[in-house]
């Protein structure tokens, strides 16, 4: 049912088949084996889109590897310049960074984030950045494309022909509306090893009433992570990381421009480490406004922070890079997160 499911989510993205698909990802270990990620773009060609092309005659779509660096992406779309852009989610923040000094791509009509958590800071700083609305769709490994984004009411559909998805509460409860709890899903397709009720660790909200758009399939709200990397976070963690992503939010364009990449980390000790991908050493201001959101979020008993420029951000074992890290947190296993892994989109 996948290609079936891709083409109803295209559809209500409103994607025309026949345009030109960049596809930015990650596309596998290089073939030989001294060769380096990072410069083995990947780059080709192929006829038509990926599931729909099954069906129907489409445009062609382009793959490069999301592992290579962000200006080398920006060169590769502005000489391609598609219809529309499907990339990993982390990876559209960082191309929303460098096109702090050029333009997107002209004809861009349309952008799908994949494979990871797209924050509302995450979804703000990128629709600014290329003017259009930014697509999600969310799914497991292990099911399929579980859900939609609906363009108009901002909700997830459920694809109810595929599965049955629950939220419950910590006592296993159904969770009220308004209330985030923990999504179950229940394949209907799997014969062979059938999933019941399965625990995806991924927290949603809850919603009720009628969808603005009109559709009547079943729905939850918006997508907050992960349930087992915030639970063993210490108390406040995650508050200091959403201070830094707040002050990176406001910071002003002029101080920012030279930005590519950045990544939050806390070691078991406490101490918070703030690794930067720059294009340019950022000027003393940058770091002047990183410290004063962080003296504000902080107490003189909280841990401190020490920032460092670093070459790349290296991707974490589901190969996705995570903006915050932490030694106290389970290793990222990517086995059922928002909005795909990198095998299902």
């Amino acid at each position: 049912m996948f290609a079936w499911l891709k083409q109803r989510e295209f559809r209500w993205f409103r994607f025309d088949p026949n345009g030109r698909l960049a596809i930015i990802r990650y596309l596998g270990t290089p073939k030989r084996a001294d060769t380096d990620p990072t410069t083995d773009t990947g780059m080709r060609c192929i006829d038509a889109w990926p599931s729909v092309g099954s069906c129907f005659a489409t445009g062609p779509a382009f793959l490069h590897n999301v592992a290579s660096p962000v200006e080398q992406q920006i060169e590769w779309l502005a000489g391609l310049d598609p219809d529309y852009l499907m990339t990993e989610s982390g990876n559209l923040e960082n191309l929303a960074l460098g096109y702090q000094h050029c333009r997107p791509p002209g004809r861009l009509k349309g952008i799908e984030a994949i494979a990871n958590l797209l924050t509302p800071v995450m979804r703000r700083r990128a629709e600014k950045t290329f003017g259009l609305p930014i697509h999600q769709n969310y799914g497991l490994n292990e099911i399929g494309i579980v859900a939609c984004r609906c363009p108009e009411g901002g909700r997830y559909h459920v694809n109810s022909e595929l599965c049955v998805t629950e939220v419950v509460d910590q006592e296993g409860r159904p969770a009220a509306p308004g209330q985030t709890g923990r999504l179950l899903v229940t394949g209907l397709t799997n014969y062979a090893m059938p999933l019941v009720r399965y625990d995806t660790d991924d927290l949603v909200e809850v919603v009720a009433g009628p969808c603005p758009c009109g559709r009547t399939l079943p729905s939850f709200g918006a997508i907050t992570g992960r349930y087992r990397r915030i639970a063993q976070l210490p108390p406040g963690t995650y508050a200091y990381y959403l201070a830094l992503v707040s002050a990176l939010d406001h910071m002003p364009a002029a101080l920012m421009r030279h930005l590519r990449q950045y990544q939050l980390h806390q070691y078991r000790d406490g101490r918070f480490e703030l690794r930067l991908v720059t294009a340019d050493p950022p000027p003393p201001t940058f770091m002047a406004f990183i410290d004063a959101a962080w003296q504000k979020a902080t107490t003189p008993q909280s841990p401190t922070l020490h920032t460092i420029m670093v070459d790349r951000i290296l991707p974490g074992p589901g190969n996705k890079v995570h903006n915050f890290t932490s030694d106290f947190a389970d290793p990222p296993d990517d086995a059922a997160h928002p909005t795909t892994r990198p095998s299902v989109s």
